[in-house]
């Protein structure tokens, strides 16, 4: 007989609950700072003494669960996250009282997206039934292991606790009050939990557990966090039992601060609960966990999901956990890994070559002052230019905001966006004698806030620093005698700039994911009769179908400006990184609209990727513009120029060869056919 909905604790918060802040039992005696009251106390003796008996109701002898969930193994590249691999699995999870559990994989499929040969630890495939035991053990030990649970016995001599907000759910003729305990170690630096659980004040069963780990928790270097967040649910008024389960595990380089990690994100969520059923066998004592045959695996069709659908704001809420475990340790030993180790902001920054430095040599360093601040230096001289570059950086958490503090000598700019990877650009110059760039120096500082809200991100800031031109010093190929592109004049001068941004989550739609990013400077100086102001939108989706056969992208994308615009901050059009098939950076504006778009799709997955794509722009030239783009050598588009053509994408869709055709424009500026070798631009910002 198939029983009653649960009572999901995130439903229940947000259509019945009645959250009272700060509250606590009639009569509690708090102390000054709320920690390890006699409320609190006696709430958490009630959740260890629950925990000795099985699901907390002893009429609950037997039940199974159907539970379905998603693995995830996701690349972040400076601050965005990609998949690289997905898993789907679909758990039978039977439990005998008092301790007797299996679950069996009965259905899993996976996606592979870029190349690895991860293997997931067996407890990252399965449903957490008891909120764990005792002793927290995740990674079969080698993550995490032998951690004193926060309702364990003998947990009161280890931890501090401190009653947060309650909730009222009220279900089926009965009322359930549920407490929030905050909970952290008395000693910061032992290996610990540090967070909250949820405790139904009647029976003392633990209802939610949101957690992380102190440093000395982690076992493997290579942990930066672990994040839990276990939700309960009320069955037939009665059981607490597990409903949701996200953990997330980060992991980076122990030794070396590059803005690359890996993730293992576990999401899973139980379908129903069955507990009329008579056991088809008796469960031995223990738990037990089986998979079904890979061909058997293979047949299941039951599917709840896509397969690369990530819950809906997971990101956020795992971020809170975080957020509030740094709050209740005070900057303390939260997060693993050294505190001082070797850095590089991205891979040109170590070794590059470009036709404005020669040969260039790099190297850096970060050091944790502790879990909210952060200090980062570089440092490097180009062989050619002889002269050195640096940059200095601080980062501090302000509780929901974070602040950005840099300083840069002779920071290399491009006048330009982005035209290709950095190491590509190297190879570029090596091979073609162009290294895609219109560089000039600047030096200078910034102070700058930023903030993450939901599903949009904002900053603010302010920056003074210097712009000087650039000089060829490498100037004819490698390899043979052909003469480089010259460097571009740019006005040079002081400039001091307020900048501001927003990048907003537009959420899913046509099946796509699609994202809002605006920017906008106003800048006051010498590199302009009173200065100037600047501001881009830019609005895109992207959309991968199921197994990878289908994908496309897109983005519009429009600039503005006023005043009287420097040669360095026009915008810039044509080539590669705008509309390939024409000049490099042939057009310059103080207006510009530019549409891009491509697809894709598997032809032997995933070695070959067919690709089509296309881009329409223009760039147009006013008061605000025209001898700026005089000294730096550009003109107007004169209209609508356009691109479009048909290519490969090669292992995983890393390398890209396309053939392009470029579209309109007089006789002198026609587009052309171009061969164009590019790498996926997930990997831009780290190369």
């Amino acid at each position: 007989m198939r029983t009653p909905g649960p009572l999901s604790y995130r439903a229940v918060a947000a259509a019945v609950a009645t959250l009272c802040c700060a509250a606590s039992p009639t009569g509690a005696q708090v102390a000054p700072d709320g920690w390890n009251s006699d409320a609190a106390l006696r709430l958490i003796d009630r959740a260890i003494e629950a925990r000795r008996h099985a699901w907390v109701d002893s009429s609950l002898q037997r039940f199974r669960a159907d539970a379905q969930g998603h693995l995830y193994y996701l690349g972040d590249f400076q601050g965005n996250r990609h998949i690289i691999r997905a898993d789907q699995i679909a758990l039978d999870v039977r439990w005998q009282a008092p301790d007797r559990t299996m679950q069996t994989i009965v259905g899993r499929r996976h996606e592979v997206r870029l190349p690895t040969n991860i293997e997931y630890h067996v407890d990252h495939l399965f449903l957490v039934l008891d909120n764990f035991g005792d002793r927290i053990r995740l990674g079969d030990g080698y993550e995490v292991e032998n951690v004193l649970h926060p309702a364990a016995a003998g947990a009161r001599h280890f931890y501090e606790y401190r009653l947060a907000d309650s909730l009222e759910i009220r279900i089926r003729g009965r009322t359930a009050r549920v407490f929030a305990v905050e909970v952290r170690p008395r000693v910061a630096t032992d290996p610990a939990a540090v967070g909250s659980v949820f405790v139904d004040r009647e029976t003392g069963a633990i209802a939610r557990m949101r957690l992380t780990f102190t440093r000395a928790a982690y076992r493997d270097p290579q942990l930066v966090r672990i994040v839990l967040d276990l939700r309960s649910a009320l069955w037939e008024g009665r059981h607490w039992l597990p409903i949701e389960q996200d953990v997330e595990i980060t992991r980076s380089l122990p030794w070396f601060d590059f803005p690359l990690e890996t993730l293992i994100r576990t999401q899973l969520r139980v379908l129903d609960y069955h507990f009329d059923e008579e056991p088809a066998f008796r469960l031995s004592p223990g738990q037990y966990v089986y998979a079904y045959h890979e061909d058997d695996l293979a047949r299941f069709d039951a599917w709840e999901s896509p397969l690369t659908q990530p819950a809906e704001g997971a990101d956020r809420d795992l971020e809170r956990v975080v957020s509030h475990a740094r709050r209740l340790l005070r900057r303390q030993g939260l997060f693993g890994g050294r505190r001082l180790q070797l850095a590089l902001p991205n891979a040109s920054a170590g070794i590059r070559a470009r036709r404005a430095e020669g040969l260039f040599v790099g190297a850096g360093a970060a050091y944790r002052v502790d879990d909210l601040t952060g200090l980062s230096f570089w440092g490097g001289y180009p062989t050619g230019e002889a002269r050195p570059q640096a940059s200095l950086g601080l980062r501090r958490s302000l509780g929901r905001l974070e602040l950005e503090l840099d300083g840069w000598l002779r920071a290399n700019r491009d006048a330009g966006p982005v035209a290709a990877a950095g190491a590509f650009q190297t190879l570029a110059l090596l091979a073609e004698g162009e290294d895609y760039q219109d560089p000039y120096f600047a030096s200078g500082g910034r102070i700058g806030i930023a903030r993450e809200t939901g599903s949009a991100r904002w900053r603010i800031g302010v920056s003074v620093e210097s712009h000087e031109a650039a000089d060829l010093v490498v100037r004819t190929a490698p390899f043979g005698d052909r003469p480089l592109r010259p460097v571009r004049l740019i006005d040079e001068g002081e400039l001091a700039a307020l900048d501001v941004g927003l990048e907003v989550d537009l959420g899913r739609g046509l099946g796509a994911l699609w994202g809002l990013d605006l920017a906008g400077e106003a800048a006051t100086g010498s590199l302009g009769s009173f200065g100037y102001s600047r501001a881009r939108v830019a609005v895109g989706g992207a959309r991968q179908s199921l197994g990878g056969a289908w994908t496309w992208a897109t983005q519009l994308e429009f600039g503005f400006s006023g005043g009287a615009l420097p040669a360095q901050r026009l915008f810039l059009l044509g080539g590669r990184g705008s509309l390939p098939g024409h000049p490099f950076r042939g057009w310059g504006g103080d207006r510009m609209g530019l549409w891009r778009a491509e697809v894709s799709h598997a032809a032997a997955s995933p070695w070959v990727r067919l690709r089509a794509l296309g881009a329409v722009g223009w760039a147009d030239l006013g008061a605000v513009g025209e001898d700026a783009a005089r000294r730096f050598g550009a003109i107007g588009s004169s209209g609508l120029r356009a691109s479009a053509g048909l290519g490969l994408g090669l292992f995983y869709d890393l390398l890209r060869v396309d053939l392009v055709r470029g579209f309109g424009g007089d006789s002198t500026r026609q587009g052309d056919w171009t061969v164009l070798l590019s790498l996926d631009p997930r990997l831009w910002g780290i190369l």
